[in-house]
């Protein structure tokens, strides 16, 4: 008895071993600033993708507002938009860059999740994404923000905009994938894949 209580004990502390991850672990460190705060470091980083986006096609009204929107929201925050997105642009944010070493065993990441593919609501393929709704009628966030999820087993979706915890196995691959929205595909890059062994709602 004494000894089974011996291995129970020496074998708990690896039971729940699941390594939780943030979105900040997937930003290469050295190449970003910390003078701005990451709620404000995403407004920019939104506000970027608009401009990109401006770059090979017309915004639509709907996109057109939430960048108008998003400006003037960065502005009465205080910030200094246009330099901000100078940094950004020049490499000294993190802009799109991924850590291309990164491969994490048995992690958790909380998030968002838009189908890729999907019968009913069970997916099996999904980009996971840091805020509700991202992809859908704006552009994608940065590249290290937006991961592939595969989940063969399937995963029965309640909304765009409920939270959840996809565990699995992490690691940096850039993927091309499309979108598609009732107005049309959205093409998305992705800069990690997850191989996930669950999903909850968070």
């Amino acid at each position: 008895m004494k000894r089974l209580l011996l291995m129970l004990v020496l074998v708990a502390p690896f039971v729940n071993a699941t390594e939780t991850l943030s979105w900040n672990d997937l930003r290469p460190q050295n190449v970003q600033q910390q003078n701005l705060s990451s709620s404000d470091e995403a407004l920019i980083t939104e506000i970027y993708a608009y401009e990109v986006a401006q770059q090979s096609r017309n915004l639509s009204p709907m996109e057109h507002d939430g960048y108008i929107k998003r400006i003037e929201f960065a502005e009465k925050r205080g910030l200094n938009v246009r330099q901000a997105l100078d940094e950004l642009v020049s490499g000294k944010r993190y802009a799109n860059a991924i850590i291309p070493d990164l491969e994490v065993k048995d992690m958790k990441l909380a998030g968002f999740l838009v189908p890729l593919e999907i019968q009913g609501m069970v997916g099996t393929q999904f980009i996971l994404v840091p805020t509700g709704g991202a992809c859908i009628h704006t552009p994608p966030p940065p590249v290290n923000q937006t991961i592939l999820v595969n989940f063969p087993e399937g995963f029965k979706m309640r909304s765009l905009y409920t939270p959840v915890w996809v565990k699995g196995d992490i690691k940096a691959e850039v993927v091309s994938a499309s979108v598609t929205l009732s107005d049309g595909n959205q093409a998305i890059e992705t800069g990690y894949v997850i191989e996930a062994s669950d999903i909850v709602d968070f």
